[in-house]
């Protein structure tokens, strides 16, 4: 064999091994995106089941709409993209989750001092 024949038989060979290595690489992918889509469909679903949808609906709808890029990133083999759309989807759907538990710890903390204050009335009417 010449060397220009091994040389091309050497290119072809670091091509195969690198394509191989991409492939791995993309493989191992797979469940790391997997758990990442799980994770945020976990955050998306406890931002629903503490009220967001209506005292963080863009935060949610944002989480939401990534979450579904994500699956859709993940049906399509495409790992990476799924991995970055999760875990936006999982900081939006902690963030609505946040808001929206923020938003109730404000409304029980009013309700409080409304009852504060109504028992210091009461309180002043008692006879002295």
């Amino acid at each position: 064999m010449d060397d220009q024949t091994r040389q091309f038989f050497r290119g072809r060979v670091v091509c195969f091994a690198l394509a191989a290595l991409s492939v791995a690489g993309c493989a191992s992918h797979g469940p790391l995106a997997s758990a990442k889509v799980s994770h945020a469909e976990r955050a998306v679903e406890e931002a629903q089941q503490v009220g967001a949808a209506t005292s963080a609906p863009v935060e949610l709808r944002a989480a939401q709409d990534k979450l579904t890029a994500a699956q859709a990133a993940m049906a399509k083999g495409n790992h990476d993209r799924a991995i970055r759309d999760a875990e936006q989807a999982a900081l939006d759907g902690e963030y609505a989750r946040a808001l929206a538990a923020n938003q109730r710890a404000n409304t029980i903390a009013d309700e409080m001092g409304q009852y504060i204050k109504v028992l210091r009335q009461e309180l002043e009417r008692l006879p002295k």
